[in-house]
């Protein structure tokens, strides 16, 4: 009897470790096909990233150059009209340098958008210099002009900082 009952259970136990062998092969082939899942998903999601950065970057360098290109025409424009008026008040003032393309200058500008430069009226100069008492040295009187751009103002305002 206790043979028949030893034998039982190593029976028993045998089973049960064929069972519990069984168990563990398929819940490892489960965790294998869920982590093959999961890595896809996760390999999916890195290169949908990339991308979105890549694209990022693209965007980037187009904004860039867009920029560059604005500014560009910006720096030519302001150029242009710096140029254009020097020549009008030079003009005005009776010099003339034939050297100077003027009607070329004011074609480039026209064809960059920009605002053009009309000449000064005879008489109306809007620096006149004046001798100071002690010092020698050279009082302006400013006049507001509506022509003014942007290169003059900045060039102003260095000025009176040094």
């Amino acid at each position: 009897m206790l043979e028949s009952t030893l034998k039982k259970v190593e029976v028993t136990i045998s089973d049960q470790g064929m069972i519990a062998a069984t168990k563990s092969g398929h819940y490892e082939e489960k965790f294998k096909a869920m982590t093959q899942k999961h890595q896809a998903a996760l390999n999916k999601a890195v290169i949908e990233a990339q991308a979105h950065l890549d694209a990022g970057h693209a965007q980037h360098e187009r904004d860039m150059i867009s920029y560059r290109e604005g500014l560009k025409s910006s720096v030519v424009t302001s150029l242009l009209q710096a140029r254009l008026k020097m020549a009008h008040e030079a003009k005005t003032l009776g010099f003339d340098c034939p050297s100077w393309d003027v009607d070329a200058w004011e074609t480039k500008l026209r064809s960059l958008g920009g605002n053009p430069v009309k000449p000064a009226a005879e008489g109306s100069s809007k620096a006149v210099g004046k001798p100071t008492g002690a010092s020698g040295e050279a009082e302006r009187d400013i006049q507001a002009d509506p022509e003014t751009d942007a290169v003059e103002n900045a060039m102003n305002e260095e000025g009176a900082a040094s």
